[in-house]
């Protein structure tokens, strides 16, 4: 009996030594190094680390697209807010001229089937030599020597103060005459004007975006050399 318990004892120990190895090495996998191949624990951390730096990727590449396009559409805003600004102060220096000398300022052509009839001519907003009561210069925009007056940011652009139609669309330039028996109003013009989406940026900031021939904001011309045109106030029409 003695040999066979002593038999069995040997058996059990033989067990419990391959049972002890067997949880030694389990506890070394389990402290192996993080990513290492023979631990499944931390390769499956690893894996899990991998997807979420490629999440994080993803979500930052996300919000550099909506920052860019946020970014934009901000710039774009302001372009629009400046151009708006601009050209209502010449309007106000329009109307400082006209209450300070009670006249209008003088038409390019003298001819009233000629559509420059009812645009201004500038210098006067710069220069008031001869005239009563001239409190100018009533814009810091300088005369350009034609007609209008340099727009800064570009020497093609030039700023007018017309007077239009506001009672008809207008197809062609030209259509906005006053013509007898149509309402008209005094409009700040900008001429030579580039960036068609900056122009119904603007458009669309005015008139909710209703199109180049009606509303207080039109424009005519053909894209990259437009005139652009606000309305100021309205004012009697010349041939009524």
């Amino acid at each position: 009996m003695n040999s066979k318990k002593g038999a069995m004892f040997g058996l059990d120990c033989r067990a419990l030594k391959k049972q002890f190895g067997k949880l030694f090495l389990a506890s070394r996998h389990s402290e192996a190094p993080q990513g290492t191949s023979d631990s499944c624990g931390y390769a499956k951390r690893g894996a899990m680390f991998g997807l979420d730096a490629r999440i994080a990727l993803a979500i930052f590449g996300a919000l550099s697209v909506i920052s860019g396009a946020a970014l934009y559409s901000a710039i774009q805003q302001s372009r629009v807010t400046a151009i708006i600004t601009d050209l209502r102060e010449l309007g106000k220096a329009w109307e400082a001229y006209y209450v300070d000398t009670g006249v209008h300022l003088e038409p390019i052509s003298s001819d009233p089937a000629n559509v420059d009839f009812y645009v201004f001519n500038g210098e006067r907003l710069v220069d008031g030599s001869g005239l009563s009561n001239w409190g100018g210069p009533y814009t810091t925009y300088s005369y350009d020597g034609a007609s209008g007056l340099d727009y800064p940011g570009s020497l093609g652009f030039r700023m007018y103060v017309a007077r239009f139609a506001t009672s008809v669309d207008w197809s062609l330039r030209a259509d906005g005459m006053c013509s007898t028996g149509r309402s008209c109003a005094i409009w700040v013009r900008l001429s030579k004007f580039t960036n068609e989406a900056l122009v119904n940026a603007i458009d669309e900031e005015i008139d909710n975006s209703d199109g180049a021939d009606k509303g207080n904001f039109r424009w005519s011309g053909t894209a990259g050399d437009q005139d652009i045109n606000l309305k100021i106030s309205a004012i009697k029409n010349p041939n009524d």
